[in-house]
């Protein structure tokens, strides 16, 4: 199953502020602790995203870059 696990606010290259969706799909590996992995990272309009460093991230052709200051950011 497909959860949203965190939104980042962020600054893009081209001066306005995104939101960033981080997505992870849960697995229920039925013995005990749910496993999470990391699936999708993804504006908020759904372009896929990039993530180059902790709290940087940019659209797949290199179009717009963002940066994220939440402490949090992947």
């Amino acid at each position: 199953m497909l959860v949203l696990k965190h939104v980042y606010p962020a600054h893009g290259s081209d001066g306005a502020t995104y939101e960033v969706h981080v997505y992870a799909e849960s697995a229920d590996p039925g013995h005990g602790v749910p496993i999470e992995k990391l699936k999708s990272v993804v504006l908020a309009d759904g372009r896929a995203l990039r993530v180059t460093a902790k709290g940087h991230y940019e659209l797949s052709d290199g179009s717009l870059k963002l940066e994220s200051h939440d402490p949090e950011a992947i």
